[in-house]
């Protein structure tokens, strides 16, 4: 296995989503706020945020959740999965910085900054407003990782740097933190089902993974 397919596991993992309902109404300062409710956490988004209509194989549909602010170009894709140790070995392999960790409403969230540039075609890369800001925050509880990543793609309306003193943080993740409530996830799938990988499978990539670490596979290596 070799780089490129870790990249798109890891793509898989970003992407994950499903459907639930959603009710907007305003906070103190009279911007528009949006809550949401679903079978492993609740909160508040800042924002008018929507639902995203996504099909998902049903014995997942419950672990599984998107929202988007259409006006600022903002997605929020939430999982909650057993097992997500593992993920923290996926996202030193794809270079990423140690997390920042931060306590909101009593749960330790985790923070990993990513960022990425899109591309028009095989040889050209899009200009640097284009730029997408990615925020992925896990909190930990019971071998049960509850997952939110926030993208953003117009990056001339986001104020961000990556940190968590940035605006983007500061105005829309750290209030969204704050207002989640996590719920009891005792039937959480297994990382290996969100990925759609059998377990054997998944194992193979976790000792793959785990070989790269070592040095004994290099990163460039076929598999």
């Amino acid at each position: 296995m070799n780089s490129k397919k870790i990249a798109i596991v890891l793509g898989i993992i970003l992407l994950s989503f499903a459907i639930v309902g959603s009710a907007s109404a305003f906070n103190l300062f009279g911007g528009p706020t949006t809550d949401f409710d679903n079978k492993f956490m609740s909160g508040t988004f800042t924002g008018d945020v929507s639902r995203n209509n996504i099909s998902t194989n049903d014995s997942l549909s419950d672990w599984v959740d998107s929202y988007e602010d259409k006006e600022r170009n903002i997605t929020y894709n939430m999982s909650c999965i057993k097992g997500g140790s593992f993920l923290t070995d996926l996202y030193e392999l794809q270079g990423m910085a140690a997390p920042e960790v931060r306590n909101f409403n009593g749960e330790d969230w985790k923070v990993y900054y990513s960022q990425a540039v899109p591309t028009t075609d095989e040889n050209k890369t899009a200009n640097e407003s284009s730029v997408i800001n990615v925020y992925i925050c896990e909190a930990d509880v019971d071998n049960v990782t509850y997952m939110i990543n926030i993208i953003a793609y117009d990056n001339e309306s986001i104020d961000c740097d990556g940190s968590l003193y940035c605006g983007f943080f500061k105005d829309d993740i750290q209030p969204l933190l704050e207002s989640i409530t996590l719920k009891d996830a005792k039937k959480a799938p297994q990382i290996y089902d969100l990925l759609n990988m059998t377990k054997d499978d998944f194992k193979q990539l976790q000792d793959y993974i785990e070989q790269v670490k070592t040095g004994n596979i290099p990163e460039t290596a076929e598999g």
